[in-house]
């Protein structure tokens, strides 16, 4: 008698895959994960100057700081936003070798689930290992884990979020749905650049809804509340807690939103325009597969357009500073969004090359940007 998942159509059973059912066993799943591990951390760690946090990172072990376990007041939540960052640089405390391990342990596991995505979809040994490397080898990686980990975290959770509002907009899975909320809404409580991408989400949900099949006010309306409840249900209870136990009410928002549009409103503008369009400029992996897309299924192209202008939002706003995060969120949307599924041998070949091409742009514009990501690097080379 055949079993259930055997009536399935084929791409159903393929996609209900986990997302780390590559390498089959679990031991050699977390050896592929410390292989990715072990050698970010070890260069991170030498990167840093001395054993305390630097960068974002040095600012969110402050705000960590504020944290008082056991107190029952609460009185320190409204200084403290993010609150899961905070609670976590909190168990952290002030070591820079605590935040590099943490950081290096978040890209490995999203880079055993790249790998994991490129070897199911027929990329072959030799693609897979090249665009793995743009990310490996490239100097924004280490610099996220050696000074940011509130960035990799955000990043993490944000393509989690576009990967499930793909499936729901190419499947009509309404879980994949309900997984993108659910990530949202642990982003707006880990990194202050999320929020952006949620309301631009929300603005284009009704999309979302036409594009599965799901017409009709009461769709859009549901696909609305699906994204957009849990992130709006956090930042909402949080509030309450600041509004009713601090007597600062919202001072930690209120201290980001002081350092908004620095420079200016255009300045900021120009200056987040200038970032996001070098990023791309050396992510020609993201361009090509773009184009090829935006001929044959333009429609395809929403969860990574709402990215793309999401991160320009936060570094117009200030929310986050340009550091590298547009080329490795570009990558990944590259690889799980974009990509051709089972490239010919030819097709692979021009992966291989257009990667070795990539890891030269994204040295060459992290040499020669003039971003801070450009002075830790110079310093860093000595």
């Amino acid at each position: 008698m055949a079993s259930p998942a055997s009536t399935l159509p084929a791409s159903t059973i393929r996609y209900r895959q986990a997302a780390d059912a590559w390498p089959v066993r679990p031991a050699h799943r977390w050896a592929l994960r410390l292989v990715y591990f072990v050698p970010l951390a070890a260069l991170a760690w030498w990167a840093l100057p001395g054993p305390e946090p630097v960068g974002p990172n040095a600012a969110l072990a402050a705000r960590g700081a504020l944290v008082v376990w056991g107190d029952t007041d609460l009185a320190w939540v409204g200084e403290v936003w993010p609150p899961l960052a905070a609670g976590l640089a909190a168990l952290l405390g002030q070591s820079g070798l605590g935040y590099v391990l943490v950081a290096a342990a978040v890209v490995a596991f999203s880079l055993q689930g790249l790998a994991s995505t490129m070897v199911r979809e027929g990329f072959g040994g030799w693609a897979t290992s090249a665009v793995v490397a743009t990310v490996m080898l490239a100097p924004p990686t280490t610099y996220l884990v050696a000074t940011d980990l509130q960035s990799v975290l955000g990043l993490a959770l944000l393509v989690t979020a576009l990967a499930g509002i793909a499936s729901f907009v190419e499947r009509g899975s309404t879980e994949a749905g309900f997984r993108a909320g659910l990530a949202l809404g642990v982003a707006v409580m880990v990194d202050p650049a999320a929020w952006p991408y949620a309301l631009t989400l929300g603005l284009v949900a009704p999309f979302f809804a036409r594009h599965a099949g799901r017409r009709g006010p009461s769709a859009q309306l549901a696909t609305v509340a699906v994204l957009l409840f849990p992130p709006a249900a956090a930042m909402g209870f949080w509030w309450y807690l600041s509004w009713w136990f601090s007597p600062t009410q919202f001072g930690g928002l209120l201290e980001a939103g002081a350092t908004w549009f620095p420079g200016g409103v255009g300045p900021a503008a120009q200056a987040a325009t200038g970032a996001v369009l070098l990023s791309i400029a050396a992510s020609p992996l993201f361009l090509v597969a773009a184009w090829a897309r935006a001929v044959r299924e333009p429609w395809s192209l929403i969860a990574p357009a709402i990215a793309v202008v999401g991160l320009w939002t936060s570094l117009w706003l200030g929310v986050r500073q340009p550091g590298g995060q547009t080329y490795l969120l570009l990558v990944v949307l590259y690889v799980m969004l974009l990509a051709v599924r089972r490239p010919t041998r030819r097709r692979q070949v021009v992966i291989v090359v257009t990667a070795a091409v990539q890891l030269g742009l994204i040295w060459w514009v992290s040499l020669t940007s003039g971003t801070p990501l450009t002075s830790w690097l110079l310093g860093l080379l000595g």
